[in-house]
């Protein structure tokens, strides 16, 4: 047994001038630790063979489930895989050891924590040596979800690839969508971890400034204007907001997120209410199966000014939204979205 599955060997080693192996290894729902809070469970059927100055591991990895930890630090692994791998000394064992190994996953392999939800799968190849590894292939991405710092965003299309055939190099190509006040924003991540290019694109349309604006403060550049001067009459500090704001969001959604494993509360002390006036707003977002969500947002000052609101997917590109907005008005509206090459 190893990692919670069942692993056999068979096969042989003999010596003669130096050793020589020929080993089979097969594993059912092997569980595999990867650094940084990553695991995976896989079926393995790899095979060692030949010298020991030129050995073969070849054969098929089979990825069944994968998991991720909330606590996962994805500044930090994204600074290690960018990293150059280590040179391993010529006369290493390592260097002897090439590699052929093709790893896939399950039909629509399905991931989900805290976090996020994703479907997709795996086609990749492990070749070159033990010491200087490469990977060859892709990982797509058919469908996800995300929620980061209260935002919410739905995956529209990601692939991964993997073409540098002397390194472990990834390549990233991922565009994402997220409903901010009244505003439908695309954003796109493109290119290698280390020269990553970031896109964006608003619905109805705002320049770039704005829209890092609203992901970033939920708020465009004259409403963080508008509500900077009503602090400063009030006398406080809208940037020490902005932190507070800030940390309000990752405490309160991580507790949350701990207790009942989903959804999302962002707290915004920071919010300008339907007359304009400043107030402090609490949004809790609820995801019911694949195609509801739940969203109920007030403000602490009143109880009167209450958002209700019902998104139900019929599909991948349509959708229907209902409504009772702050002032009382119920609203269904259907949304559908295409996407023109």
């Amino acid at each position: 047994m190893s990692g919670g599955g069942q692993l056999s060997v068979t096969g042989y080693l003999s010596y003669q001038h130096g050793l020589y192996a020929d080993l089979a290894l097969k594993g059912k729902s092997i569980r595999i630790r990867y650094p940084q809070g990553v695991s995976s469970a896989a079926d393995i059927n790899l095979q060692l063979q030949g010298p020991q100055n030129n050995l073969l591991l070849s054969g098929n990895v089979m990825i069944t489930r994968f998991t991720v930890s909330p606590e996962l630090d994805l500044v930090g692994l994204a600074t290690q895989t960018a990293k150059s791998q280590p040179i391993a000394p010529a006369n290493a064992p390592s260097n002897h050891v090439r590699l052929d190994v093709r790893i896939q996953s399950s039909p629509q392999l399905n991931f989900q924590n805290a976090y996020a939800k994703l479907a997709g799968d795996v086609d990749l190849r492990l070749r070159g040596t033990l010491a200087t590894p490469s990977l060859l292939g892709r990982i797509s991405i058919t469908e996800g979800s995300a929620t980061i710092a209260g935002t919410r965003y739905e995956l529209q299309r990601g692939e991964i690839t993997f073409t540098n055939p002397v390194r472990i190099q990834p390549t990233i190509d991922l565009n994402a969508t997220a409903h901010v006040e009244d505003y439908d924003i695309t954003l796109g991540l493109h290119g290698s971890v280390d020269q990553m290019s970031v896109t964006y694109r608003s619905d109805p349309p705002l320049p770039e400034a704005d829209v890092v604006a609203l992901l970033a403060l939920g708020r465009t550049q004259d409403q963080q204007r508008l509500y900077t001067r009503q602090q400063e009459q009030l006398a406080t500090n809208p940037a020490t907001d902005a932190l507070l704001g800030g940390a309000l969001n990752a405490t309160v959604s991580s507790r949350v997120q701990k207790l009942f494993g989903a959804g999302s509360v962002k707290v915004d002390p920071n919010y300008l209410g339907v007359l304009g006036n400043s107030t402090t707003r609490i949004t809790v977002e609820e995801q019911l199966g694949r195609n509801l969500t739940l969203t109920y947002a007030t403000d602490v000052d009143t109880t009167a000014q209450q958002l209700l609101q019902a998104e139900i997917a019929i599909n991948r590109h349509v959708s229907l939204l209902v409504a009772r907005d702050e002032s009382g008005v119920f609203s269904m509206v259907v949304k559908a979205t295409r996407r023109f090459r």
